[in-house]
């Protein structure tokens, strides 16, 4: 398939649909959920199963103009020390239903910008985390930062209260393309920050990059990729930029007419898939690139790579605890969200009522079809026998309707249908969104998805 056929590919299929971090999505999450099937769920937990935590920190510095995060833009540090009793209130309260000390395999903590925290606030909160849960000795602990509002110090620190693996937002090198986002970066600055955490031991040294930003084409986003093979990051995250103004009016300040189309932004993407192929990293998802010998790649080698709200991971069907206001856990079936407002999160916390804004819990066809959404969008691929041995069906019997919908994508080559097996072919990955729908009950093919979901590519 040339470049030609690919862009008749994006032009029909770069249309709205869920990212599908979850199964049901965000969107199904309902206020009228019952709050007790969650803390049930946390009296249900069994020790011999690791978890993940995460922890949002909500708070930037600035309001970078593309962000599409629960965000509150303040300068005042001694705001953290009401947020921190509140998430640690939350930790004790929540965990209180669990009849033992988890131990923890990941520790997430994104925003937000994490590094707003002052070191004396990491102290404590380490401190405390420590107290409540056991963290495993080869523990994934890991930090999304902002590399502007963080020096060498502040690396050092967090490496001694035992971080391993880092993130840095960096998005664009090019100046005009980080003033119209709102985001103005130093890269000498970046570059010995990110030389640092080399020289500190970090096992993962990671980077997000976006495309579809005002003043990206192919020319310019060259910089962008030629930064990547001079550094050589572990992994990092491709966003694809999405504009919803409606949704972030803070948006609505960047160009529109500067930003690529979608036929610049696949020649974008398909020159970063490139270079970066041919240097040593594997593609991974829809979005995201690692090295070849990373723990990531491997996964999806062997078809064992999962999704969750955190991100791709090797680790397989972690209950997740989170923690901080919009922070999304899921613990044996049941998702729950916490509130998304500060001030509605800070309520629920101290008056220990309407402790989530919504949730909803998982049925059995929930969990099947989510099971079949993952394999397909994480690993490319769907084990037909392995489905009906683990669920008790007939697969090609119960989806022979949504087998009949992907014969559409297997005449473009977009997907191989076989009895025993279904596999997304190379250019199936850039709408494999696409794929996942089909099996999404609560989508009705006809819905229109304009001002609920991003595109699709």
């Amino acid at each position: 398939m040339d470049t030609i056929d690919i862009e008749r590919l994006i032009h029909k299929y770069n249309t709205p649909v869920p990212r599908y971090t979850s199964y049901p999505t965000a969107v199904e999450f309902s206020a009228d959920f019952n709050p007790q099937d969650y803390f049930t769920a946390l009296t249900e937990m069994t020790s011999e199963k690791p978890v993940s935590l995460y922890l949002h920190i909500p708070f930037c510095e600035h309001r970078c103009f593309y962000c599409g995060c629960n965000v509150i833009v303040s300068k005042r540090k001694e705001m953290n020390d009401d947020f921190l009793k509140d998430i640690m209130n939350e930790i004790i309260y929540k965990t209180s239903f669990i009849k033992f000390k988890p131990v923890v395999s990941q520790l997430h903590f994104g925003g937000g910008t994490p590094n707003f925290l002052r070191i004396s606030d990491w102290q404590k909160l380490m401190d405390f985390l420590h107290n409540y849960f056991i963290f495993s000795s080869d523990i994934e602990l890991s930090i999304e930062l902002d590399p502007m509002v963080m020096d060498v110090t502040y690396l050092e620190n967090l490496r001694s209260f035992g971080f391993n693996r880092v993130s840095f937002g960096i998005q664009d090198v090019n100046e005009q393309t980080q003033r119209a986002i709102g985001r103005i970066q130093n890269m000498t600055h970046i570059d010995e920050l990110f030389q640092k955490a080399r020289e500190l031991g970090f096992t993962s040294v990671n980077v997000d990059f976006i495309y579809g930003l005002p003043f990206q084409n192919l020319e310019t986003y060259q910089a962008n990729i030629n930064w990547i093979l001079k550094f050589k990051p572990d992994r990092m995250a491709m966003f694809s930029y999405a504009h919803i103004p409606w949704i972030k009016k803070h948006q609505a300040q960047m160009p529109v007419e500067a930003m690529p189309n979608a036929s610049e932004k696949l020649r974008i993407y398909l020159s970063v898939e490139s270079q970066l192929n041919m240097n040593g990293y594997v593609s991974i998802g829809m979005d995201h690139f690692a090295k070849v010998e990373d723990p990531m790649s491997q996964a999806l080698k062997n078809k064992s790579l999962h999704r969750n709200f955190m991100g791709y991971t090797t680790q397989a069907n972690l209950d997740q605890l989170a923690f901080g206001p919009s922070a999304i856990s899921h613990v044996q079936g049941v998702f729950v969200q916490n509130h998304v407002k500060l001030r509605a999160y800070e309520k629920s916390v101290r008056d220990k009522v309407e402790l989530f804004e919504k949730g909803i819990k998982q049925n059995n066809e929930d969990k099947l079809r989510s099971y079949i959404i993952q394999s397909i969008m994480n690993n490319l691929y769907l084990d037909i026998n392995e489905c009906n041995t683990l669920w008790g069906i007939d697969f090609n019997k119960k989806f022979s309707t949504e087998i009949e919908n992907l014969r559409e994508f297997e005449k473009n080559e977009l997907v191989k249908i076989y009895p025993d097996k279904i596999e997304v072919k190379p250019y199936g990955r850039y709408i494999v969104r696409h794929l996942g729908k089909i099996f999404d009950a609560y989508r009705k093919p006809s819905e229109e998805f304009t001002k609920r979901f991003s595109r699709g590519i």
